[in-house]
């Protein structure tokens, strides 16, 4: 009877832990976002949907990685591009104007759409 205690007690114990663990109020990524919105209401951000077409007219390759972070009040997207050779492309805009402020890889030139 003692070890049927001890199980429901552990079963119960590691119950209340998930419980707790699941039942956090804000995550880091839940304040992110809000504060993205926040940013994007203020017009302190361009959209996705924006650079997105930016880049378009800019680069010939693929976005396959997209992060947002915020740097002593400044907004920059730093992207990750593929093109048609497999080169991995790092660009970087800044989020309210979308001025591209870097970009680094291979092949450059197989990349970079002449201004129209």
């Amino acid at each position: 009877m003692k070890i049927r205690h001890r199980y429901l007690y552990i079963v119960g114990l590691l119950g209340s832990l998930t419980f707790c663990a699941l039942a956090t109020p804000i995550t880091h990524d839940e304040e992110h976002h809000d504060d993205v919105m926040t940013a994007v209401e203020k017009g302190l951000i361009k959209p996705y949907s924006a650079l997105q077409h930016k880049v378009s007219q800019q680069l010939s390759a693929r976005i396959i990685k997209v992060e947002l972070n915020e740097d002593n009040g400044e907004w920059i997207y730093e992207l990750k591009l593929i093109d048609n050779q497999n080169n991995i492309i790092k660009v970087e805009y800044q989020a309210q104007s979308l001025q591209m402020l870097n970009i680094k890889g291979r092949h450059l030139e197989n990349v970079i759409r002449a201004p129209k």
